[in-house]
């Protein structure tokens, strides 16, 4: 969608309130009526956008504009949307106070002065306005002056439902909100979700009673759009949005930020210590999210003179530096920030940590109803070789599940500013006063849901937290749960071990953790190129010597074996660290030995040399151990034994008189059988109980 705006003339930097109106091929005449009647009104540091969703003659509609000193935003777009025309028109408007309404509507004088002082009292409400309906006679043509007691007298109450041609709300709530739904095309139901969202995330909805404030809908033959069958469909579709989707922010692809003052939806929080030595790699993933509306607020505890240098390569205005000077703690840099933090919702992420990039997108569609925010599963790395270690958290946050067992990762919590704000870190706690603050949260009763994906990676090696501080963290974590579980019975302690183990972990699928793995940084990872056969390749001798030859070349090959009949060679793995061969080569290749049925490239982690490793590791645990054996050249015999018993292997130059064969977990009849078959080969360069 291509948006084009142009502002014209403002009334000043901070006007008191923003009128936003949409319109799309409207009657000029009712537009100019409407405008000046916001122009009569008694609040003179008035801000009128014109919002022009696609309109044939926007030449006309600008030229409008510039006359009654309006700002002006075009839209190129086919279809008329009255969400998103408001949205375009909020996002270039100057005021914290908004008040959408339609071209077709008069403002009494004091309507806007009305409006205002109710919101000051109630800024987090919709104020909304029963619109009166004028008879016919009462057109554009009819309305060169504005005759109030008469247009009272002859017009007719509408009845409550929807906005009534007009609502007044903050921009912080249109942020909280993240805009009016962009789903619903044409117009039908996006002023009900609007305040049903509103109002399920803990706004008001008031309708204004003051007599001084009225406004009136201008007579005109009935418009068709929403009268032709694929008008009425899409009305329908609006009415299932409005019923079915309980959640509360939308339009998670959109971008609010304009030339106007900017409200974030989310505040990411990252206290800095001593070790800014990440800080480039989390911020960057930070600010790929797919979801843009947050700021970055970074806190500066006791972390030197390198971090603002750090900061500034940015060159990103959502990036705030809150400095502490001397450090003071985790508790007290987290309850600093949520102090000062802007978005609706807040996330505390570490300097060492890594986002996905759908990490946001992903936790604000989650949230519904009374949610208070929601939290996603978290990857361990080792910052040497790339290992992970899943974290997938438990399906439902309670207070029976932070008691006992194994919790979510504290930095994949996304939460309400107002839950953070009551519920304060123990600024007592060097360490783990996240536990601490997420019990107290579950034991009161606030409601987070589980998002269903895996949202960040949590870098493991020494510098981490969780090494340096082990010997507080484990006492400091017991005093938590120490202090949690006296405020109960034994008998309640005993139900609440039950409903913990009754709470399973999270399930989700393997390909999104192989698909998050291209987000580690590029130093962890190794790329390789899979080629899978269409049968397996022939016994022959001529095929083993190929594999010798390739092998002496690649230095390394995964070989995974058919699980039945033959028994043969179903694909090979090759490493891609030989810069003189490319795909293309290696494929051509491998296609004089056997018709390739896919080939394609497999990004992994130092750590895994395959990805059938890869899934063991995560799937059954590295507890599992496989076994690394010294054997000679003899390629043919050493495949045929292992396609026999083992779903794969990896074979390796490197040993002087032979190879390594890297062989997976076995049971231990089929390991002393293996071993027992391989006698013959072994060198005397075997190793036992390697993990691989």
């Amino acid at each position: 969608m291509d948006i084009t705006s142009n502002p014209t003339e403002r009334i000043g930097r901070n006007p008191s309130l923003s009128v936003i109106i949409g319109i799309r091929n409207w009657g000029l005449d009712r537009l100019e009526v409407a405008i000046r009647s916001h122009r009569s009104s008694n609040t003179e540091d008035l801000e009128i956008v014109i919002s022009d969703y696609g309109s044939d003659n926007s030449s006309a509609v600008r030229k409008i504009a510039e006359r009654f000193g309006c700002g002006y935003v075009y839209t190129d777009a086919d279809v008329w949307s009255r969400s998103a025309a408001l949205n375009a028109g909020i996002r270039i408007a100057s005021s914290q106070n908004i008040l959408t309404t339609d071209g077709d509507i008069i403002f009494s004088p004091r309507s806007h002065e009305v409006l205002l002082s109710n919101l000051s009292r109630m800024p987090d409400s919709v104020q909304i306005i029963q619109c009166r309906d004028l008879p016919e006679g009462y057109g554009a043509e009819g309305l060169s002056s504005f005759d109030w007691d008469e247009l009272c007298s002859v017009s007719s109450i509408r009845p409550r439902w929807g906005m009534g041609g007009s609502a007044t709300f903050t921009r912080a709530l249109f942020s909280r909100l993240h805009g009016f739904e962009e789903r619903m095309t044409v117009w039908g139901g996006e002023d009900n979700d609007f305040v049903q969202r509103a109002r399920r995330s803990g706004a008001l909805l008031n309708w204004v009673e003051d007599p001084a404030a009225q406004i009136y809908h201008i007579w005109h033959a009935p418009d068709s759009r929403g009268a032709s069958p694929a008008g009425a469909k899409t009305i329908e579709q609006n009415k299932k949005i409005l019923q079915n989707d309980h959640t509360i922010v939308r339009n998670l692809s959109r971008s609010y930020r304009g030339s106007a003052p900017f409200v974030p939806t989310v505040s990411i929080v990252i206290p800095i210590g001593e070790r800014p030595g990440s800080l480039r790699e989390s911020l960057s993933s930070c600010l790929r999210q797919t979801f843009q509306d947050f700021e970055l607020l970074v806190v500066s505890d006791g972390s030197g003179e390198g971090l603002r240098p750090i900061l500034n390569a940015f060159d990103d205005k959502r990036i705030r530096l809150l400095e502490l000077g001397e450090s003071r703690g985790p508790g007290f840099a987290r309850n600093c920030a949520t102090a000062l933090a802007q978005g609706e919702f807040i996330t505390i992420h570490s300097d060492e940590d890594i986002m996905l990039p759908r990490r946001l997108e992903r936790q604000l569609a989650a949230i519904i109803d009374d949610c208070a925010g929601s939290y996603g599963g978290s990857i361990g790395f080792d910052d040497q070789t790339g290992a992970l270690t899943l974290n997938p958290g438990r399906r439902a946050f309670d207070c029976a599940s932070m008691m006992f067992g194994r919790t979510p990762s504290h930095t994949s919590f996304l939460v309400r500013r107002r839950v953070l704000e009551h519920y304060r870190y123990n600024e007592n706690f060097l360490v783990d006063s996240e536990y601490h603050l997420l019990n107290r949260i579950a034991r009161a009763g606030i409601r987070l849901t589980h998002c269903g994906h895996y949202v960040v990676f949590r870098r493991i090696h020494a510098n981490d937290p969780a090494g340096t501080y082990l010997s507080a963290q484990k006492p400091t974590a017991g005093i938590s749960k120490a202090m949690a579980r006296s405020t109960v019975s034994a008998d309640r302690d005993h139900q609440l071990g039950k409903a913990s183990r009754a709470n399973p972990q999270a399930e989700m699928d393997l390909s999104e953790v192989i698909d998050a793995i291209r987000h580690l940084p590029p130093r962890l990872l190794a790329k390789s190129m899979r080629l899978e056969f269409m049968v397996p390749l022939p016994g022959s001798s001529d095929t083993f010597k190929f594999l010798a030859s390739a092998l002496a070349s690649h230095r390394s090959i995964t070989f995974e074996f058919d699980s039945e009949g033959s028994r043969g060679i179903v694909a090979v793995t090759i490493p891609l660290d030989d810069a003189s061969s490319s795909q293309d080569d290696i494929a051509s290749r491998f296609a004089r030995i056997g018709t390739i049925a896919s080939a394609d490239e497999v990004v992994l982690p130092l750590a895994y040399p395959n990805l059938p490793i890869l899934e063991h590791d995560l799937l059954s645990g590295p507890d599992r151990k496989g076994e690394t054996l010294g054997v000679g050249r003899d390629i043919e015999g050493i495949l045929r034994v292992i396609g026999k018993h083992c779903g794969r292997c990896v074979l390796s130059t490197g040993e002087d008189d032979g190879y390594r064969l890297d062989l997976p977990p076995l049971g231990p009849a089929t390991g002393t059988l293996v071993r027992a078959k391989l006698g013959g080969f072994l060198t005397n360069g075997r190793r036992v109980d390697a993990e691989v």
